[in-house]
């Protein structure tokens, strides 16, 4: 056994049994970089200012505008939330290969689309239907769950996927926003050659991660509403969690309301156009990037037992950032304050662990994929919020900060929120968990896409409860397992 572990932590992506030898990643993590630029490009801040340069030439306010802009981003994030899991229901039957080809030909005729209509109606039928195959990484979360076979090379995997997504959370707006100073379809032009060259990727160079033996060829598992309605249940037995999941809602909705109408805000504000934004938006990734890989472990080492007032602090960091832009001057004063609030995006992976802890390893799943279900709800509730305050700032010609203030208000909520949960009595001990970081990872980007009003990766954790049933096992007990599963298809039934 000792052997057995040993070996483990010299080749820990693959395990030592060269006959188990998975297929490579590396392919998997350039799709993803490239499916994640290429959406970025399209949508910060590429497609706002060109709905709002068609929107205005068909005689529609500005007010308006903002409103509509509102609707639209509500209507995609329910799309979202609703259509990956069930694509990636659809994978486990056909093979990850031809279901993430399918999602980069869906992305080619979005952008295609999206670079020549000059009609606002269609302009936002395609953006809405773009939704429903847009994977938001729930096909490449399989995959890596697929090609691995232990918590420590799903750890590793998932790491290093998300490393992929953070560059393109950073280049994808500057593209964007570079290309829409030269022409407004310009950046959907080049989504659209990003994600041809992905298509040919993804038919040429990636591997089949879902061989056909270990596909499922039927669907089992509960409805989505009894699987909320357990995660009611579960959220109802614990008073800690309760709190700790309106501190994660609100949040999730203060973020929302300003994402939604932030390039509209920006251009109106400081006379912005899209390359200014797109470096702002490039400087917001940059500091999501380093506060998750870089600050978040070190601010957990000093705090280490005071979790819930580090949330605390994150929280009202956001409340300072959400007020420093609304009383900001110039442009300068808002690169200066998304700069110094990079700790705030620590607060959504302190938030999931704080939620963890309430819960026995069993429900872990049913946790996650319940709080995201219900954090895209207050995402969609925050977008129309936050559109409507601005669209009426700008209707009364009254001040364009109000839905900031309304934004900080909402963060300041959820830090006297977890607050709260500091006072209520511990939870009766559970047993103690085993160490799965790879879980942990797989809920989502920590908050990496927060900057975008749209699901998370965790969004297919609904119907993912088997994930946390794979195989954690030593290479010579995977050597021993070889009858297919529903945790090797990832999806095929729910927890």
């Amino acid at each position: 056994m000792k052997k057995v572990a040993d070996s483990d932590l010299t080749t820990p992506l693959l395990g030592t049994d060269a006959e188990h030898k998975g297929p490579s990643l590396a392919p998997l993590f350039c799709v993803a970089f490239l499916n994640t630029v290429s959406r970025i490009a399209a949508q910060t801040p590429a497609y706002s200012l060109l709905f709002h340069e068609v929107a205005s030439a068909g005689g529609m306010q500005r007010h308006h505008i903002s409103m509509t802009t509102g609707w639209l981003m509500a209507m995609r994030s329910l799309v979202e939330l609703a259509c990956p899991p069930l694509l990636a229901r659809w994978s486990d039957r056909v093979g990850r290969r031809r279901s993430l080809g399918l999602c980069c030909l869906a992305y080619c005729v979005e952008y295609g689309l999206l670079s020549v209509l000059q009609s606002t109606l269609g302009f936002s039928l395609v953006f809405i239907a773009g939704g429903m195959l847009a994977s938001h990484n729930v096909i490449e979360g399989s995959c890596i769950v697929d090609a691995t076979s232990c918590p420590r090379s799903r750890s590793k995997a998932f790491g290093q996927l998300f490393a992929a997504l953070g560059f393109g959370f950073i280049l994808g707006p500057i593209i964007g926003g570079e290309l829409s100073a030269i022409h407004s379809g310009a950046p959907f032009v080049a989504a659209m050659m990003l994600s041809i060259c992905n298509l040919m990727c993804v038919l040429v160079v990636m591997p089949e991660y879902l061989p056909e033996k270990r596909r499922c060829s039927h669907q089992s598992g509960g409805s989505v509403l009894s699987t909320l309605h357990a995660f009611k249940h579960l959220v109802g037995q614990n008073h800690q969690l309760q709190w700790y999941t309106y501190a994660s809602a609100l949040s999730s909705m203060g973020i929302s309301a300003f994402i939604t109408v932030r390039t509209i805000w920006a251009h109106d504000t400081f006379g912005w156009h899209g390359s200014q934004i797109g470096r702002v938006v490039a400087t917001y990734g940059v500091t999501v990037v380093f506060a998750h890989f870089v600050l978040l472990p070190v601010l957990l080492g000093i705090m280490r037992g005071r979790e819930g007032l580090l949330a605390q602090l994150c929280l009202l960091v956001h409340t300072a950032r959400f007020t420093a832009y609304a009383l900001a001057p110039h442009g300068g004063a808002v690169y200066t304050a998304v700069i110094l609030s990079s700790a705030g995006s620590c607060s959504v992976p302190i938030l999931q662990a704080l939620s963890s802890q309430c819960v026995p390893e069993a429900d872990q799943s049913l946790l996650s994929g319940g709080a995201s279900a219900l954090n895209t709800a207050t995402q969609v509730i925050g977008a129309l919020i936050g559109s409507h305050v601005f669209a009426y700032s700008l209707g009364s010609k009254s001040s364009a900060s109000a839905h900031l203030l309304l934004c900080a208000m909402l963060c300041g909520l959820a830090a006297i929120c977890v607050g709260i949960a500091r006072l209520q009595e511990k939870p009766v001990k559970v047993k103690r968990r085993s160490a799965r970081p790879w879980i942990a990872q797989a809920e989502g980007m920590h908050g990496m896409d927060a900057s975008l009003p749209s699901p998370t990766m965790r969004g297919g954790m609904l119907f993912r409860g088997r994930w946390a049933q794979s195989r954690d096992s030593t290479p010579r007990k995977v050597a021993a397992y070889s009858r297919p599963s529903n945790s090797d298809g990832g999806i095929c039934a729910l927890a």
